[in-house]
Order: structure tokens, then C-alpha cells, then sequence
């Protein structure tokens, strides 16, 4: 961890050596904007000693000199074809791979710490958002400027991604240990007299009737059992100029800004949630530039089994936070500021999709990871834009499925291949015993757009990182996987409503002439953002969804304010009548059952094309929520609907 003082730049490394060991500490230096494409003055690193230190000799204050890669940065830049751009673009192929380590994003390090006395028998965390520089690149490329939450109590809590916040469940019969606590975060807009990293399209909605260009509302997202005002609703956003969302709210009813930290109850299953934004009309340039992060959630049952070692836990669990992102050769993050398809671009800039072609985990380009030869849980976030992942390891070796989105499977999945949409979380474990001195790479084949898009460049989206298994065991190994890792199995949902809700995804044109990815129902055709509420649950009932999608592509499908449980899929025809209303369905083949990595509690499922999508879904709490695909430009630009849960 470093942190600018003056002048110098103050490291701590905390990695224990053995005597006579040694390592490499590697400082990106970043050259002012009037220097880029040339290399820094050498600079001298000092080395202190830190208490019960033995091994000193290399205490030393050599000179360092900075890689010559920030030299050929002038030289790197290229024209994208796509003509999205009007700066130059790094191009992704002078980037070395597998240069940098992987960031824990469960290291205690990376852990924001709770407030436990502001509010007696809660956890609390205050996070402001920031503009901070990040070390995406390797060293020797310019770092990258981010906005960030963190605590501002903690300056070096503003990272990307945002530290961990870890939580204990409060469910009955899950919180044995009584450790248990509902949490409150405050979330603060603090980025005052700065403008936006990335281009605003102000034609679409949400960001077209005079908001600030620097707001925000975020939002835990898998979080089950929360009330409307802490879910972070599209419209109920701040910005540090004091407006907010109720100022500027669109559609009635709305939910507006809550001034009050957000109450997460926590009473569910242990599982892996996110918080990101979620703003209307600037969720994917907010969470492009950075805002989002972990939010871990423990329970009696799973730390059980981390505590006889059945399950791995501590340094063997290691989240996996995937995303794809583009720079220009400053290091800026670089995202579409015009679209050559309309004619008034580039204050037109809103594309279908965006697909980087650096793949990012845990906020680094390409890394590695030194592992044991052992069992590693992994926890996996999809956490792109746009882009779906099915991922592969280059030894074709099995990959044990042990949970989603909302808890455990009834006992592991083996797979040699898991798809990954946007949004979608997957619970891995992962045996690197027998391949000792092995370099294995996570690899993926998932065309852009998915599943029927252009498929993946050699060299670049083709590869997401590396396992090295190059590191001695330094603890006993797991025991084997439980054969049942939740006690009574996954409960069966019974529908209360026996008619299913039939919703419908189709594509459009907006006034610009741009493909307009769109929301509806079989019944009534296409509805936007601004159109009357047409899911209206009732609170504690279960129904079935037929989600039916005509487009071409597929389309994660992300529900708020309560999980479900994927039925089946089945393919099907139908007449498009009247403002893409269906007609005369007919299903020529059976209807598939869902993989046995699928088969629990979800929030988010791949509605593919040309399928209806079963699921059954149980509402908790009466309120305003929304559902929408989790492609970010897609749910930015009208493929979002308000749900009314009565």
C-alpha cells in the first residue's frame, strides 16, 4: 500500500521472507503530461527497517530506473476501427500479460472497517466517492484516473474496485454464532468542481432534462430482503452541487433521494453480493469509471464447513472481478464519444454494447496469481458492461460449480465450461493438486454480442489471467468437497399465482435512429421507461415469469426486491402484431431444464434468443423496485422498468 507524501511516496509491504529470500517491489511512476514519452529521472528508494525485522541486508538505497515501456507509450497509439473514438487508443497488443499479481479483494487489507457503536447492534461504513489514480496498467504505463467509494476516516480505502465490505447473515437458523448484524451505508458524492471521466450522451433518458453530469445512487445488488429507499431506485440520486433525483424524477411514482444511510437487514443466505451505481441514464459511465465493489455475506452453515476444512477459506478463498476496459495512451480509460451512425454524433454518442479489449480481474490488466498445489474457492463476478464469458482453464481441467447469485447449490456442479453474463456471480473451487510448476490460463470463447456475435481476438479477450502453480503447501490440504453443502437441500418454490407474468424483450429505434434494446410484455408490445407500471406483484408471493426474447442477442435479466429459481427454456415462434406484440406462440421443441450450476436461488439469468425463460420468483417487500437487463447500456438506454410490489 502507498501513499503520497510531498515528494515521496511512502510503501508499506507486509509480505513475510524467509532468511536470505528476496523479492521485487515494482512502482509504476507516472510522467507529468508534458513529459509522456520519456522516460523519469531515476529516483532513490530507502528501506527501513519495521519491528522484529532480522534480514537487512538489503536496506540499501539503490537508484531504480523506470521501464523504458513509458518511452514507447508515444508510439503505441492506434486509430479503432469502429470509429468510436476521436483520441487515439492504447493499443492492447505492446501491453505485457501476466505482468502484475492479482490483487485479494478479501485480503484484511482491502476490507473497509464497520463503525460498531455509531448505531447499537449494527454494522456502519461511511463511503464518499473520489477521483483517484489506479494502477491498471503494468508498471512503467501511465496510471489511470477512477472515481472511487471509500472511507474517508481511511484515505487509502479509495480504490478500484472499492474495498470489501463483509457482513454475517441475520436469517433464523443461519446466524448460529450470533454474529449476525443488519449494516447501514451512507453513501456520499464528494467529487466537487471535477467533470466526468467519460462522455454523457444527454439524449438519452435520464440524463436529457438538466441533471448534474456528477451524481449519484448506488446499489447492493442481490441484496433480498431490502425496502425501496436502500435499494438505490434509478431516480433517487445526489450530486454534490445539492440537487437530487427528486428534483429530476421522470416517471410516477418514483422513490427519491435518501438522505439516510441505506439499511441492508442481511437476512439471507451466505453469499457474494456487489454495491455499484446505479443512476439513471449514467449507471455504465459510473460504473466503467470505477464505482463498484464486494460485499461478502457469511452464514453459520458456510463457515462451518471453512472450519473443517471441507470448504477452502482464508488465503484459499480469492474473488475474481471481471472486467474489460480500453485506454488511450495517457492511461485515461478510454469509451465511445461518438457514434458515426447518427448524424449529430458526437454529442450523440450511445452505442448498442461496448467490449474493451484489455480484460481487467480485480481492477488489474491480465494478472497472475502464484497458487499451492490445492483447492482454491473462487469468488466470480461478471462485473463488464457488455461482455459474457465463457470461460475454460488451458488444461481442460474441471471446475467444481458450488454456488450463484443467492447461496449454495445442493452439492457441487462439475464443469469444464461456465458461462458468465453481466452481473451474474458463480461460487468455483478450483484443485490445482497433481499440476505442481504448472501455468494454467483462465481462457474465454464468448462472442460480443452474445452468443451469436464476433468472436474472440487471439491475444487479447481470448485469455483472462493465470494460475502459476509454483507456491509449497503451507497448510494441510481440504478435505474433500461436502456432498451436501446445504442441509435440507435448495427449497422448492410453489407458485401463489397460477397465471404466469409473460414480459418481453424486443428491439427498437430510438428518435436517433439507434438500435433501442426495449422491455415489454407478450400482451401489450414494447414499454419504456416512462410507461405505466405493468409488473405489479403482490409482497410474499411467488409467480412464474415467461420472460420471452425475440431480439437476436442474449440479455441477462436482473430482478430487484426479491431471488428466484430458474424453471426451464424452452425455444418458440410467434406472430409480431402491433408494436412488437406477440401472437399465436407456438413452442416446436420440448423445454430444456436448466444446468446443475443454474439450480438454486438467483437474482440474475441469461435470457437467450429466440427462447422464453422460465423462473419462479418470490417478492419479499412491498415497494418500488425494477427490473432490467444488466448489459449496462442496454439498461441505460430504456431496457429498465419499474416494478410495483404491493
Amino acid at each position: 500500500m502507498c501513499l503520497k507524501q510531498v515528494s515521496t511516496l511512502a510503501c508499506t509491504y507486509t509480505k513475510p521472507l524467509a532468511i536470505g529470500a528476496t523479492t521485487t517491489v515494482r512502482l509504476p511512476v507516472v510522467p507529468l503530461a508534458a513529459t509522456l514519452g520519456t522516460v523519469p529521472k531515476p529516483f532513490v528508494a530507502q528501506v527501513t527497517a519495521v519491528a522484529s525485522e532480522v534480514n537487512l541486508r538489503n536496506n540499501s538505497s539503490p537508484v531504480m530506473i523506470p521501464s523504458a515501456a513509458v518511452k514507447a507509450l508515444a508510439l503505441s497509439s492506434y486509430v479503432d476501427p469502429s470509429n468510436n473514438y476521436s483520441l487515439p487508443l492504447l493499443n492492447p497488443t505492446i501491453i505485457p500479460k501476466y505482468a502484475m499479481p492479482l490483487p485479494n479483494a478479501l485480503a484484511s487489507f482491502f476490507q473497509h472497517t464497520p463503525n460498531t457503536t455509531l448505531v447499537p447492534g449494527t454494522n456502519s461504513y461511511n463511503l464518499d466517492i473520489k477521483q483517484v489514480k489506479a494502477h491498471i496498467l503494468p508498471p512503467g504505463f501511465p496510471a489511470t484516473d477512477v472515481f472511487a467509494y471509500g472511507d474517508p476516516a481511511r484515505p487509502d480505502t479509495f480504490t478500484y474496485p472499492a474495498h470489501s465490505i463483509m457482513a454475517n447473515s441475520s436469517a433464523l437458523g443461519l446466524n448460529t454464532s450470533a454474529l449476525g448484524r443488519p449494516v447501514k451505508i451512507k453513501f456520499n458524492d464528494t467529487r466537487t468542481n471535477i467533470t466526468h471521466l467519460l462522455p454523457i450522451d444527454h439524449s438519452i433518458h435520464g440524463a436529457m432534462a438538466g441533471e448534474p453530469d456528477i451524481r449519484s445512487v448506488a446499489h447492493v445488488h442481490g441484496s433480498k430482503n431490502v425496502n425501496q429507499i436502500s435499494d438505490g431506485y434509478p431516480e433517487g440520486w445526489i450530486s454534490p452541487n445539492g440537487k437530487t433525483g427528486g428534483q429530476f424524477s421522470v416517471t410516477s411514482p418514483t422513490v427519491g433521494y435518501n438522505p439516510n444511510p441505506f439499511d441492508q437487514p442481511n437476512n439471507q443466505e451466505s453469499t457474494l453480493l456487489w454495491y455499484h451505481d446505479h443512476t439513471l441514464g449514467m449507471t455504465r459511465l459510473n460504473v466503467y469509471a470505477g464505482l463498484a465493489g464486494l460485499y461478502v455475506l457469511r452464514d453459520s452453515n458456510e463457515q462451518a464447513m471453512i472450519n473443517n476444512n471441507s470448504l477452502p477459506g482464508n488465503a484459499y478463498e480469492i474473488p475474481l472481478v471481471l472486467q474489460d476496459r480500453m485506454f488511450h495512451a495517457d492511461g485515461s480509460l478510454a469509451y465511445p464519444d461518438k457514434n458515426p451512425a447518427v448524424a449529430t454524433s458526437p454529442a450523440i454518442s450511445m452505442i448498442p454494447e461496448f467490449y474493451g479489449n484489455v480484460m481487467v480481474v480485480n481492477g488489474v490488466a491480465w494478472p497472475f496469481l502464484e497458487v499451492e498445489p490445492r483447492r482454491y474457492r473462487f469468488r466470480m463476478l461478471n462485473g463488464s458492461s457488455s461482455r459474457f464469458y465463457t470461460l475454460t482453464l488451458s488444461n481442460n481441467a474441471s471446475i467444481q460449480v458450488i454456488g450463484t447469485e443467492g447461496g449454495f447449490l445442493a452439492a457441487p456442479a462439475p464443469v469444464t465450461s461456465l458461462t458468465i453474463a453481466p452481473g451474474e456471480r458463480y461460487d468455483l473451487v478450483i484443485d490445482f493438486s497433481g499440476v505442481t510448476g504448472q501455468t494454467i490460463t483462465l481462457k474465454n470463447s464468448a462472442n460480443s454480442p452474445f452468443p451469436g456475435g464476433a468472436a474472440v481476438a487471439p491475444g487479447l479477450d481470448d485469455q483472462i489471467m493465470q494460475f502459476r502453480v509454483n507456491q509449497p503447501l503451507s497448510a494441510t490440504p481440504n478435505n474433500p468437497l461436502p456432498a451436501s453443502l446445504r442441509p435440507g437441500g435448495v427449497p422448492v418454490l410453489t407458485p401463489t399465482v397460477l397465471t404466469p407474468r409473460q414480459v418481453l424483450l424486443a428491439e427498437s429505434t430510438d428518435n436517433n435512429g439507434r438500435i433501442l434494446p426495449i422491455l415489454g410484455t407478450v400482451a401489450n408490445g414494447l414499454l419504456g421507461w416512462m410507461d405505466t407500471v405493468t409488473e405489479t406483484p403482490l409482497a410474499g408471493s411467488v409467480e412464474t415469469w415467461e420472460i420471452f426474447n425475440d431480439p437476436v442477442d442474449g440479455h441477462p435479466i436482473h430482478l430487484h426486491g426479491g431471488h428466484f429459481q430458474v424453471v426451464n427454456r424452452q425455444p418458440f415462434t410467434a406472430i409480431v402484431g402491433l408494436n412488437h406484440a406477440l401472437t399465436n406462440i407456438a413452442f416446436p421443441s420440448a423445454a430444456v431444464l436448466p444446468g446443475a450450476q443454474e439450480q438454486t436461488w438467483k437474482d440474475t439469468v441469461i435470457s437467450y434468443p429466440g427462447q422464453v425463460t422460465r423462473i419462479k420468483v418470490k417478492f419479499e417487500n412491498a415497494g418500488l423496485f425494477v427490473w432490467h437487463c444488466h448489459i449496462l447500456e442496454h439498461e441505460d438506454h430504456d431496457m429498465m422498468r419499474p416494478m410495483l410490489v404491493k
